[in-house]
């Protein structure tokens, strides 16, 4: 698997996890950073979210690439084969 999907894929689950930490972990994030507290824990949620959209749109650009090079090459499989098939039956 290519690094980049990899890298990809922790980025979303990084950013799911901070999304869940801010939405049910409020404590938890109290303990951690105790200065937090009284203040707002909205740059946590918006960060997650922020940092899952990152981690998406390179997925979705990696994907793209990777999907186009498949159907790149079974376009030229398949045309090596119906070339490579029709010199067959006509040298019978």
């Amino acid at each position: 698997m290519n690094k980049l999907v990899i890298v990809t894929y922790v980025l979303r689950g990084l950013g799911f996890v901070l999304v869940l930490l801010s939405l049910f972990g409020h404590s938890i994030i109290l303990n951690v950073f105790p200065g937090l507290e009284g203040m707002s824990i909205n740059p946590i949620f918006y960060s997650g979210i922020a940092v899952y959209l990152i981690g998406a749109v390179i997925y979705f650009f990696v994907n793209k690439k990777i999907r186009a090079e498949r159907r790149r090459s079974e376009i030229e499989e398949a045309t090596g084969r119906l070339f490579s098939s029709g010199d067959e039956s006509s040298e019978k």
